[in-house]
Parts: C-alpha cells; structure tokens; sequence
C-alpha cells in the first residue's frame, strides 16, 4: 500500500499562493488513493461490528465529507492536513476520521456511556443519571420528576446542553423544547468529517447534574487523549472566576507542561490524588480506537465517565505549541493511522 504521495504536490502550494481553489482536487486525489488503499490494506474488519467512512457511506456523501473536513483544516490553517507522516494534531486525527473503523454500537451515543465501562471498573467509575428520553420534541415533559440540578442535552452532538433547575417554568420549557427540536432535525457533525453521527437514532435527554445541592463550583473536565494505546496527553477544563478557562495540560506520567494545546493553559492546576486511576481507566477505554479522547470528571473520590470524542474541534483549532504537536506526532510514529477494509 503506497503512501499518499501527492501530498507532497500540495505542500508547495498552501492557502496564502494558492487560495481555496485546489481543495476539490485535493479531495479528489485523496479519495482515489483511499480506494485504491481500501481494495489493497492488510487490516480487515467486520461489517457486522464495524463500519468506516468508505463502506457506510455513498460516493457522494463521502465526498462531502470528505470535502467539507479537509477543506475546514485548510482554511483554519493555511495548509493542506499531513496524510503522509504524522505533523500535526489536527492533520493526523482527520485522517484517522477518514480511515478508523468505528463500532455500529457507537462510543459516540451518549446514551450507551455505561456500556463502555469497563467491568472491572464498574464500581469505582459511573456514568451521569439520565432520568428522562426523548426522541420527539412534543413529547418532553418533566412532570414527575424530583426538583433539583439537571442538564437537558441531545446523545448525538457537541456543545448542545442546558443547565436547567426543575421544576422549571412555561418559558423555560418552551426553550428547551425549541433547542430539542432544532437538534433532532439536525445531523450533527454534516460539515465536517465526522460521519458517525449520521448513523447515531438521535435523542434528547435528562441527566442529573453532578452536583449536590447548593454547590455551584463547576466540576473539572479531565479529557485524556489516548493514541495506540497510550494516554498522550491529559488536558483539564478548568474555570475559574468570571468564566475564565484555563486548559492546564499534562505528559502520559502527569507531569505538568508549561504549553498551550488548543486553548490557554494559564498555569498549572493540583491534580486529585485518584488521578493515576482515572489516567488507567481511560487508557482501557481508549485503547480500542487508534486515537480517542476520553473524558471523565472527578469528583472527590468519584469518578464519572462523560463521553469519548474521536475529532475534537471538528479538527480545525490549530495547536497553540509546537511541543505538542511533536508529542502527539511521536505516538502515532511506530503506528500511523491506517486503511481498513470492511468485510
């Protein structure tokens, strides 16, 4: 299987010489290579478990996509993404978007959550308590359920949540119903390469919130990422007072660096003293897939598995450190992403 050799065409011409004009052709080259690679790979999966962006989709639509995530990257960048060697975070994780085989029982539902943890570790790590689910918008009531914290989301998408206090009013409910309505009839993730979400049975729902009541401090975000097997890199979601994030970010043995990945990292946070076991759970989780970014929240001695996500930021926020370009490309070395074929 050759390696996609007309990258090295395209390096010559970036965004600044040549403008958008040569995303088609890009695109175009690319998927020809794709199918000559999925017809020749040595790595094979089933299609009873497992489909990729070339076999679930059609031509057409897989064109899109393919387009629409390739030309994202280019514009954000200014630079054609590196299917050739690994480069950078965001190159390399679109062509894993492209290549990987993703199981049908998608780890992107946020329903099924529970059903990827690991047994072993089932009774230290939870996932959130959904109390409510909804595949129509008409349908929503919160009639019956205890008051409290909660957040209404949708299983099959990014940033669509709302902190939501029941019992709530007419007008708050009418809101929420509009937001579910608007994410139901909308395939997340369509402008970008992220095909998955198109083969997720949409839904809305409600879950308890992590905090008791009367704490309004946020709970930390600690999002692994995970490359063959091995926790890269520790990146924490913190805010602080007036809403200022800070995205502190740690090397595989949790030592701090002083770098900005994809947002500011201000300056180093304690970690909790369960760190090192939520780092070993998420590398359980993470080491199915090629990459996986694994996102769990620690609460004392509590830990919950929120999502995993496969193309953070749709790939197109440039890394702000070329430290940690480096380290991620030095993990996917040995073992770069690669074609699979389905049968």
């Amino acid at each position: 299987m050759r390696p996609f050799y007309e990258q090295y065409h395209y390096d010559r011409r970036p965004r600044s010489l040549v403008g958008d004009t040569r995303t088609k052709e890009f695109v175009s080259d690319f998927l020809e290579w794709l199918a000559e690679s999925t017809e020749q790979t040595p790595h094979v999966v089933s299609g009873k478990t497992h489909h990729t962006a070339f076999s679930a989709l059609n031509p057409n639509n897989l064109l899109k996509r393919s387009r629409r995530g390739i030309n994202g990257f280019f514009q954000a960048t200014g630079v054609w993404p590196g299917f050739v060697e690994p480069r950078t975070f965001g190159a390399t994780n679109i062509l894993h978007s492209l290549l990987m085989p993703f199981p049908k029982k998608s780890p992107a539902d946020k329903l099924l959550v529970p059903e990827f943890i690991p047994k072993e570790y089932r009774d230290r790590v939870k996932a959130a308590t959904v109390v409510g689910v909804w595949s129509s918008h008409e349908d929503i009531s919160f009639d019956g359920i205890k008051p409290g914290k909660y957040f209404f989301k949708s299983n099959d998408g990014s940033d669509q949540n709302i902190p939501l206090t029941l019992p709530c009013s007419d007008e708050e409910l009418a809101h929420v119903k509009a937001k579910a309505k608007s994410w139901l009839e909308t395939i997340y993730g369509q402008n970008s390469c992220q095909w998955w979400y198109a083969f997720i049975d949409s839904k809305v729902f409600l879950e308890k919130d992590l905090r008791q009541e009367g704490e309004d401090v946020p709970i930390v975000d600690f999002r692994f990422h995970v490359v063959n097997g091995t926790p890269v890199l520790l990146q924490m979601d913190t805010e602080g007072g007036e809403g200022v994030r800070n995205n502190p970010v740690y090397d595989k043995n949790l030592n701090y660096l002083p770098y900005d990945f994809l947002r500011s990292n201000t300056h180093e946070e304690p970690l909790p003293s369960n760190a090192q076991f939520a780092q070993e759970v998420a590398t359980k989780i993470g080491k199915a897939h090629q990459y996986c970014r694994v996102d769990l929240y620690l609460k004392g001695e509590e830990v919950f598995l929120g999502e995993m996500t496969f193309l953070p930021n749709s790939g197109r926020r440039r890394t702000r450190a070329p430290e940690i370009d480096e380290l991620f490309s030095d993990h996917w070395k040995e073992e770069p992403p690669r074609v699979v074929r389905v049968e």
